[in-house]
This record gives C-alpha cells, sequence and structure tokens, in this order.
C-alpha cells in the first residue's frame, strides 16, 4: 500500500495532493490552516558569534548567526549603525543547490514547480527580501548601535544558513532574526581619544585604577541596557512570519517543500507581535435572541505583506491571511521573549 502511494505521488503529484486537501488535510496529517512543530532555541553558537539561535519548522532547520563589526557610520546617518542580511543555502541542505549555494536549473529539479515555488527557493530572491523585511521593519532603533557620533558605530552582520530545506524558509529566517536579535550582546568598548581607534574589552571588564584619560568610554544614549557582560538591544518592535500556500482554493499554512512545490500562489505576512491586542465583538441587543459568545477579535500592525504567484487573491483571503499570522504571532511570542527575558538582571 504504502509503495503504491508513492508511486501514484511521482506519477501525478497533483493529483495526490489533491486527494488530501478535498478532505480537509494533508500528507503529513496536519490540517490546512495548522503549522508544523515549531522550536526555537537562541545562544547555540557562543564562541564564533553575539548572538545566535536554530529554528526548526518540521524538518526544515535553519542557523543564524550574528558578527559584529566597527566601522564609520555614513555621513547621512551619523549617530546610526547598519544591519546587514547575508543567506546561503549549501548542496547539504537540498540536492537543487549547488556548491556555490545557487539553484540547478533542470527538468529534475524544476520541471514541475510552480512560478511561486521558484520565487520562494531562489536564494538571491529570499535573501533581498528577507533583509528588506529586516530593515524595513525598524525593528530596532540604529542610534543604539552608535559608539562615537560621526566617528565610530557598529555593523550587525546576520547570517542565515539553511540546514535542512523542507520548505517555508522564509518563515525559518526571519524567525530565527528575531531570536539571534534578542539574543545579541554588544561588547563593552573603550574609545581612544588621540586616535579615535575603538578597543573592545572583556565580557567582565575589570576597572584599572591607574587608568588614565587617553581612554574614554562613549556616553550611552540611554536606549540600551548596559551592564557588566555588554549591552542587550532595546527593541521596538518583534517580526512574526506567516507563509500561506494556495492550492486549488485551498489555503495551505506553513507549506512543505512538497506543496510548496505545487502552489499556485504563496503569501508572507509579517507582523509585529508587541503590537497585539484584543477587541471585543460587538454587543448583542437585549431584543436579539442570545447566541454562543465570539471570541475577541485579534489586532496588530502588518510590518510586511508579500505574495507571488499569478493566482488571483481576493481581499477576503489577505485578511484571513493577515489574522492567521496574528495568531501564529501570539503562539509564538512568549517564545521569542525568552532571549529578552534572559539577558535582564
Amino acid at each position: 500500500m504504502e509503495e503504491s502511494l508513492e508511486t501514484f505521488k511521482a506519477l501525478d503529484p497533483v493529483a495526490y495532493l489533491s486527494k488530501f486537501t478535498a478532505s480537509n488535510t494533508r500528507p503529513d496529517s496536519r490540517p490546512h490552516h495548522t503549522a508544523r512543530q515549531t522550536t526555537l532555541l537562541p545562544s547555540i553558537l557562543t564562541r564564533n558569534s553575539n548572538g545566535s539561535s536554530l529554528i526548526t519548522l518540521g524538518h526544515t532547520q535553519i542557523i543564524t548567526g550574528i558578527t559584529l563589526q566597527v566601522g564609520t557610520p555614513s555621513p547621512s546617518t551619523p549617530s546610526q549603525g547598519e544591519m546587514d542580511v547575508r543567506v546561503t543555502f549549501p548542496p547539504l541542505c537540498s540536492n537543487q543547490y549547488n556548491t556555490s549555494g545557487r539553484m540547478i536549473h533542470n527538468d529534475y529539479n524544476n520541471g514541475s514547480k510552480s512560478a511561486a515555488a521558484m520565487s520562494y527557493a531562489d536564494p538571491q530572491s529570499i535573501e533581498s527580501y528577507v533583509k528588506r523585511t529586516v530593515i524595513s521593519s525598524h525593528i530596532v532603533d540604529l542610534e543604539q548601535l552608535c559608539i562615537v557620533p560621526g566617528k565610530a558605530a557598529w555593523k550587525i552582520v546576520i547570517s542565515c544558513m539553511v540546514v535542512n530545506h523542507d520548505g517555508n524558509v522564509v518563515d525559518g529566517m526571519i524567525l530565527g532574526i528575531s531570536m539571534a536579535l534578542g539574543d545579541l550582546i554588544l561588547p563593552p568598548v573603550q574609545v581612544e581619544k588621540k586616535t579615535g581607534k575603538v578597543r573592545l574589552l572583556s565580557i567582565s571588564p575589570v576597572e584599572d585604577s591607574d587608568s588614565n584619560n587617553d581612554h574614554v568610554e562613549p556616553e550611552s544614549n540611554g536606549s540600551g541596557k548596559s551592564s557588566g557582560k555588554g549591552k542587550k538591544l532595546v527593541f521596538r518592535k518583534m517580526m512574526v512570519p506567516l507563509t500561506v500556500g494556495f492550492f486549488q482554493g485551498k489555503m495551505l499554512v506553513d507549506p512543505s517543500l512538497e506543496e510548496e512545490s505545487l502552489c499556485e500562489g504563496m503569501v508572507t505576512v509579517v507582523v509585529d507581535a508587541m503590537s497585539l491586542t484584543t477587541k471585543e465583538p460587538h454587543a448583542q441587543s437585549q431584543t436579539q435572541p442570545q447566541t454562543d459568545a465570539k471570541a475577541p477579535i485579534l489586532m496588530g500592525d502588518v510590518l510586511n505583506l508579500s505574495k507571488s504567484g499569478g493566482v488571483m487573491s481576493s481581499m477576503e483571503e489577505i485578511a484571513a491571511c493577515v489574522q492567521l499570522a496574528l495568531g501564529r504571532a501570539q503562539e509564538l511570542k512568549p517564545l521569542l521573549l525568552l532571549p529578552h527575558h534572559a539577558g535582564k538582571e
């Protein structure tokens, strides 16, 4: 029986998936609007990074690491640092990528993929989208990265590496970035007055009683949390994404690689978990018959909404995607807050 199902899937993958979706289920037994089991682990790279995370969505695994560089701020923004995002798809994560991290274009890998699936699998498109989303969301005030205005500032380099690709890597990367930034600690520094050179101090700096005035500590702008272990960033927003695939009129939340390759369209909604509020439904009048109480309506800010593929989506479907994303944010917010609480004394 199992061999016949595998043969059916190989010969006609669209009909195979249709058999499941027609019964409001999916090949991995999930309902249409249910995401895969999600695991978020911070601080997995403690030696070579200043903040890190491991995100697991089903069988999809993504490691995110943050490294820091000191540079000269832009003349247009002398009191702000920078953020950069880099994405890596090694060939071990999937057979559709070569040793350079680019897609292998052949009939075996791309023959049955939709246009939406191709855009969600291309490393350059993914890196561009994730970088735009992170920077345009203004999740942190870049002035927190300033060391000396006009002279020195931190540059945060965020590196995402796909360990195993089983679909929906975009959600995994954005979640990994949110978790790694919460885990980030800016080390204490000293700036030489004469040369302006920035020197990193140890994690637990020891005060030197014989210190002279050749070094000065940069003044704190009051926006970060300073301690003997460095400074953690204060967040304005918290990104939580949700990708929904459209297949034959059905909405499939958090599609697997198998489902992703067959979806006619994809919608990714990124919401701010810190803005979540609930709104009570309109109260019934006394003249209306009493019915079951309605659940509160979840509301929040949408940071980004992206759509790919040629399928048309109605306003009702887009609104449904936003509501599903807000529910996802409510589910994951306690996990994303763990690194922030760990940094508090």
